[in-house]
């Protein structure tokens, strides 16, 4: 039986926290009956981007990020599987799970100048080739990821690559942003015309720094 002291959000069961960024907090969860394992994320804005943005600005964009998701089926994306609102009516969605990704495998830290792990050849072509038809998938469809990072590529226990994260992503002919000199991307990661002008920053604007992954 679950403890009294058990986090639930919604129907789901709260195991562990995976991660934290500007948009909000991804959990590791249970679903209720079959007990499947699943990542729940949750709007729960940082401070100062709720105040640039407004909390209703960042549940559109929240929402959106999830619709775009669920409609991009391709084995080289992640699947995102339910969206619903907590008891205090804050939203959150549910994906698939995966207990690894491209950052934890190089051993990537905060400080990306220190040396990290280098990938064998092979795999670096295998991957390689897999994130750029999960790529071509989102250019078909319109959608510019403008977070493409190892941390936001997700590995299977059979080495598959799932790009992941599409907070930052933007479809063509979206409106930009009303707050000007919001920097979108990762540092490091983001490409310098997606720096100066992120709102028209195209399927070219990839990333920054392409050498970490080469073998």
């Amino acid at each position: 039986m679950p403890s009294q002291n058990t986090k639930k959000i919604g129907k789901y069961t709260i195991i562990a926290t995976l991660g934290r960024g500007g948009m909000g907090t991804v959990f590791r969860a249970v679903m209720p009956v079959t007990g499947k394992i699943v990542a729940l994320k949750q709007l729960q804005p940082s401070a100062p981007l709720e105040a640039v943005l407004g909390m209703a600005k960042l549940r559109e964009i929240f929402t959106g990020e999830a619709m775009i998701m669920a409609r991009l089926r391709h084995p080289h994306i992640v699947d995102v599987w339910d969206f619903d609102e907590d008891d205090d009516g804050r939203p959150f969605y549910t994906m698939e799970y995966f207990c690894n990704n491209l950052g934890m495998m190089i051993g990537e830290r905060f400080v990306v100048e220190e040396p990290s792990r280098k990938i064998p050849p092979e795999r670096v072509t295998a991957y390689g080739l897999q994130i750029l038809e999960g790529l071509r998938c989102m250019h078909a469809a319109g959608i510019v990821h403008r977070d493409i990072k190892p941390y936001n590529m997700l590995l299977t226990e059979q080495n598959t690559v799932k790009i992941c994260d599409f907070g930052m992503s933007r479809q063509h002919g979206e409106k930009p942003f009303e707050a000007g000199g919001i920097k979108v991307g990762s540092p490091y990661y983001i490409a310098p015309e997606q720096s100066r002008d992120p709102d028209h920053a195209d399927e070219r604007s990839l990333g920054g720094e392409a050498e970490r992954f080469e073998p």
